[in-house]
């Protein structure tokens, strides 16, 4: 049976409605968070300039950055 939970002021308290009888053995196990670093000399991405004539008037998300760069593959190189 797996069980999850958190400690509060030392203890562990599982979360839900879940009981084990009193004195049950127990065994726990810590999962650590796992936090990504960043690699040194990691690749960068170079975002082409969208000419607008004013700044700031496009809203780049993660889909139109997608349709720009696809935009600049499709084009002819000149």
């Amino acid at each position: 049976m797996t069980l999850t939970g958190h400690v509060q002021n030392g203890v562990v308290i599982l979360d839900g409605n879940s009981m084990l009888p009193e004195g049950a053995s127990v065994t726990v196990l810590y999962i650590e968070a796992v936090i990504k670093k960043p690699t040194p000399g990691g690749k960068r991405i170079e975002v082409p300039l969208v000419r607008t004539g004013e700044p700031g008037t496009v809203h780049l998300t993660n889909e139109r950055i997608a349709e720009i760069l696809d935009e600049e593959d499709a084009a002819p190189r000149r």
